[in-house]
């Protein structure tokens, strides 16, 4: 009896063992830095604010609803995932390339610039040719970007950065199209797109949080370094949130080509409007009303404190005695966001 009771103890001491090597190891995690400690009381008052303000509706779900529901979301959220997972490490990346502030500074302006620009024609351009192919080419255009970051030439890099641009302009715009389309297509009520935008933006802060801990961890993982000596190539380090991120392009292109239907901003039978008289009607509207004049100078002033915080909060935390761990830093911005 003495045996048999040893031997049935012996699992329950080595779980015991795993459970202490796991707490161990969680505490050693969390202690790292204040960043690190900052993790566990943020998450659970985000957690909290997150429950209490859930998307939710009363409407009873029609047959075809949850299928829609996840084709878009799951498509929708490794998509934006790829974008969220290059967000902690860009100014670092091209200040480890030795690039000055100032070169950095028109990096940057390069990405802003292609997605003003492409902005401009974008609405109109995913209309014509079609939302899927659009959300398709968004993938194609983050994944040649991606690319860019691990050749350290300021032009390759610039090349990279209009990509990466017009990519943003794509994801901001085509996707929500493309679901705002198939929902009215099959006849789904306003209350259920209502639900849908809210369980659209929830996930995607969820996604931002989860992102900003996996750049983190494959950062830390791979050390930065050359191919080769005199080689332009690098890998490891800051790029390895890149590489994760070709791969959220990857599964969402895959998800989006298999999944989705193709629809139009216009029926067959209809004209369409070329992007030169879309831009037309825009400039009538602007100068017709004046609230259209206010809400563009809130929009772009929000815009750009947001542009001028992105620029700028690497270097501002940058420490030689305790350099901040990038990417929990951007999952604790993305906490506050969700807050």
């Amino acid at each position: 009896r003495f045996l048999c009771l040893c031997e049935t103890s012996r699992p329950r001491r080595a779980e015991c063992g795993s459970a202490a090597a796991m707490g161990e190891g969680l505490a050693s995690y969390l202690g790292q830095s204040f960043y690190h400690s900052s993790i566990v009381p943020l998450l659970l008052l985000t957690l909290l604010l997150a429950w209490l303000a859930r998307p939710s509706t009363s409407e009873a779900i029609p047959p075809g609803f949850r299928s829609f529901q996840i084709r878009y979301l799951a498509g929708w959220c490794l998509c934006v995932a790829a974008d969220w997972l290059q967000g902690p490490y860009v100014y670092a990346l091209y200040s480890a390339y030795g690039f000055s502030k100032h070169e950095i500074a028109q990096l940057f302006v390069a990405g802003f610039g292609a997605s003003m620009l492409f902005g401009c024609f974008v609405g109109s351009l995913a209309d014509q040719f079609g939302r899927k192919k659009s959300a398709i080419a968004y993938c194609i255009c983050y994944m040649l970007s991606c690319s860019a970051t691990h050749v350290k030439s300021f032009w390759v890099l610039i090349l990279g950065r209009i990509a990466g641009g017009i990519a943003t302009s794509l994801l901001f715009s085509c996707f929500e199209c493309w679901m705002v389309s198939e929902h009215l297509k099959n006849g789904f009520s306003g209350g259920l797109l209502s639900y849908m935008f809210s369980l659209m933006f929830t996930l995607m802060y969820v996604v931002a949080i989860l992102a900003g801990i996996l750049a983190q961890s494959v950062a830390d993982t791979f050390d930065f370094h050359q191919v080769s000596e005199g080689s332009p190539f690098w890998v490891g380090g800051a790029t390895t949130s890149f590489d994760a991120s070709m791969v959220c392009l990857v599964a969402g292109a895959l998800l989006i080509t298999v999944f989705w239907g193709e629809n139009y901003g216009t029926s067959p039978d209809s004209e369409n409007q070329g992007a030169l008289q879309v831009l037309a009607s825009a400039g009538r509207l602007l100068a017709q009303d004046n609230r259209m004049w206010l809400m563009a100078v809130v929009v772009a002033s929000f815009e750009g404190s947001m542009f001028a915080f992105v620029f700028n909060w690497t270097p501002a935390l940058a420490s030689e005695v305790s350099p901040p761990p990038l990417g929990v830093v951007f999952a604790l911005f993305m906490m506050a966001c969700m807050c």
